[in-house]
């Protein structure tokens, strides 16, 4: 998708909690000051919604996408894991594109991109709070977003037809409004 076909407006944090694993000890890198870990595993836990106007049914232009990840102190059976954090973030986004995307490909050109900042907007405050923190800084690994994008974006078309169907069907049941005058006697007038 093209820079200027999607345009962020709004990016804000819902939750930001971060902990520190108070009894562990780990190694720090010798190069960075950052934590030298190995994340393979560790259980992440995410989580992503996507809405818009409901107005905008045919033709979803504005966007609101959230995406949270967590790192759960109860998951993690198999791996140490120097912090326990749970971060959302919320990107407002605005397709400014013409017919380049429709239906489920603008839901998945909006879900890539989209998870993509929000995700590099999430390691970079995990980077800033964990930098002061006991173990030193923690770079969370990059993701690759394209798989879960055309999972959801195929869910989130199925929905849009959904309520565009449900809606259509409403508007044919209602009978229309029609407003009943009674009868008026027309006099005709007799021109002489």
């Amino acid at each position: 998708m093209s820079v200027q076909l999607l345009l962020l407006d709004r990016l804000e944090f819902s939750t930001i909690k971060i902990e520190v694993a108070k009894n562990e000890k780990f190694e720090m890198d010798t190069d960075f000051p950052q934590i030298d870990f190995d994340f393979e595993k560790t259980v992440f836990l995410t989580r992503s919604k996507l809405s818009y106007p409901q107005e905008e049914a045919e033709d979803p232009r504005h966007f609101a996408l959230q995406y949270g990840i967590k790192v759960d102190k109860d998951e993690q059976k198999e791996a140490k894991t120097p912090y326990f954090i749970e971060v959302e973030a919320i990107g407002y986004f605005r397709y400014t594109g013409g017919e380049e995307f429709l239906g489920e490909d603008r839901f998945r050109a909006v879900r890539f991109s989209g998870y993509q900042i929000l995700y590099g907007s999430i390691r970079e405050m995990v980077c800033n709070l964990t930098a002061r923190a006991r173990h030193g800084m923690w770079q969370l690994p990059a993701r690759h977003f394209q798989g879960v994008a055309k999972t959801r974006a195929a869910e989130d078309e199925v929905q849009r037809l959904e309520y565009i169907r449900s809606k259509n069907l409403k508007s044919e049941m209602a009978s229309p409004a029609v407003e009943l005058k009674p009868a008026v006697k027309k006099r005709r007038s007799k021109k002489e």
